[in-house]
């Protein structure tokens, strides 16, 4: 059904008013929130309002955040998420100072940050209302103080000063002061720092001076003393030298004491005794550093070197003047000797080069017995204790297995006891060291083997077809042989090889 013109003008009348609704409502609007761009494009939304409510998106009653303005002055409310109660407010106080306070979630203030003298304050307080701590800043510096729950001060951290300002008697330095109190209000310790260094005090009832650590130009010191000054601590630091001194009474010098020690010449640890004798020190020089330890009459007994570049060494004293131990360390050898307290040539030496190591077992000037390294690996050498005649028997590593070695003092071998690639072997020489009797495996072979002069005489040899003896006249040629020879050929088992 089509409309009549009536119906039309009056529709159109409608959409006319409600146009002109929307237009007014667009006009109020723009006065709130305009758009405009800048000569480079960018758009600016400013937005002017006297009162801003945040709500959460999750709960249009509770509000999470609140702008607006009182008396001419604007204010800030942060609130907890979903309670009404506010957490924080930023606003002016009535002398027109900006203040800050967080407030608990039962609306008590528990940190405040505000103006008072052109100058800023901040207090923080416990959940009862208590105050815990105030720091403000002042003209010439500023101050910290945590209070106990009467509101007195525990502990102030203040710094201050002014050169220009001076008193009757001096002038008032630029400084830093730190100090602590008792319950009662007490000073118990104190630090300050100012141009001319460091002070640090602190006491008991009866006792101000229990510790002092003081730094000046020339430099510091520290002191400390028991109650009853019976043991005192000692420190100090110059130019050239510094020590610390730990010693019985106010003073040292007086009983035990111990005394640490460096400067331009070294440095130096000295232990003393209930006498006052010297029981230990460490010093370290230009050229060595070295540990000594002394006996109740102060002489030393234990040496412990090492000499910069060169060795090291260590000597251990009994109760005699000798030594009883010897350590010495070098680029080229490390040794040890282990001496007798009643002869020092009777020891046991032992000692490493850069090759080879050795042990030696010595009585009297005279070796008995040594380990070392042969041509062949590890070797054991034990010496008669006769001078002129000392035997020597000797073991030593082989290519294929050990070997054992009996000899005479000039070294000419007289029994021999090794082996080769297929079994033991036994040689006894005579005392010019010439072969003379030969036992020994070869492959699947035993033999023995009697020889004069160089020539078989005798040998008995046992192959896979049974054991034979053959006899040899003084040319080695053979004459008999047990079983006699049936002319079957022996092969290589009639006669075994010079490896042998």
């Amino acid at each position: 059904m089509s409309m009549t013109l009536q119906e039309l003008q009056s529709a159109l009348s409608i959409v006319q008013e409600e146009l002109q609704q929307v237009r007014q409502r667009l006009r109020e609007l723009e006065e709130v929130v305009s758009i405009e761009r800048d000569g480079e494009s960018a758009r600016h939304v400013r937005l002017r309002c006297t009162d801003l409510t945040l709500h959460s998106a999750y709960s249009t009653e509770s509000v999470a955040l609140h702008l607006g303005e009182k008396s001419g002055a604007g204010f800030l409310h942060l609130h907890y998420p979903l309670e009404p109660q506010v957490a924080a407010e930023l606003s002016f106080q009535n002398d027109g100072e900006p203040q800050l306070t967080m407030r608990g979630r039962d609306g008590s203030s528990r940190a405040e940050i505000f103006v008072q003298e052109d100058c800023g304050w901040m207090a923080v307080l416990s959940k009862d209302g208590r105050p815990g701590a105030l720091m403000r800043a002042q003209d010439d510096g500023g101050s910290v103080a945590v209070l106990q729950a009467d509101g007195q001060a525990r502990a102030v951290l203040i710094h201050g000063g002014n050169e220009e300002t001076q008193t009757d008697r001096e002038v008032l330095p630029v400084s830093t002061n730190l100090i602590f109190a008792d319950g009662q209000g007490n000073a118990t310790l104190k630090l300050r720092a100012d141009a001319g260094g460091g002070m640090l005090t602190a006491g008991v009832a009866g006792q101000s001076d229990a510790i002092a650590l003081v730094a000046r130009a020339d430099g510091p010191a520290l002191l400390m003393h028991a109650p009853d000054e019976s043991h005192s601590i000692s420190l100090m630091a110059m130019s050239g030298v510094a020590e610390v001194c730990v010693h019985e009474n106010k003073v040292p010098g007086q009983g035990t004491q111990s005394s640490l020690m460096a400067g331009e010449f070294g440095s130096s640890l000295t232990l003393r005794g209930i006498g006052g004798q010297k029981a230990v020190d460490l010093s370290a020089l230009d050229v060595a550093s070295s540990l000594t330890l002394h006996d109740g009459k102060g002489e030393m007994k234990v040496m412990l070197a090492h000499h910069f570049g060169s060795h090291s060494a260590m000597t251990l004293q009994g109760m005699t003047e000798e030594d009883g131990i010897r350590i010495i360390a070098s680029e080229e050898v490390s040794s040890m000797e282990v001496m007798s307290p009643a002869d020092p040539e009777t020891k046991i030496l032992t000692a490493v080069t850069t090759e080879k190591p050795v042990c030696i077992v010595q009585k009297q000037h005279r070796p008995i017995v040594m380990l070392g390294e042969g041509d062949l690996g590890g070797m054991i050498c034990a010496y008669g204790p006769d001078k002129e005649n000392a035997g020597i028997a000797s073991i030593s590593g082989g290519s294929v297995s050990g070997s054992l070695v009996l000899a005479t003092v000039d070294g000419t071998a007289q029994l021999t006891l090794d082996a080769t690639d297929h079994g033991g072997r036994l040689l006894i020489n005579n005392d010019l060291g010439f072969q003379r009797v030969a036992m020994g495996v070869y492959e699947e072979a035993g033999g023995l083997h009697l020889n004069n002069t160089g020539s078989i005489g005798i040998q008995a040899i046992a192959t896979p077809k049974g054991g034979i003896v053959t006899v040899s006249d003084h040319d080695g040629r053979p004459i008999a042989t047990l079983p006699e020879s049936d002319g079957e050929d022996t092969g290589d088992w009639g006669r075994l090889p010079d490896s042998f």
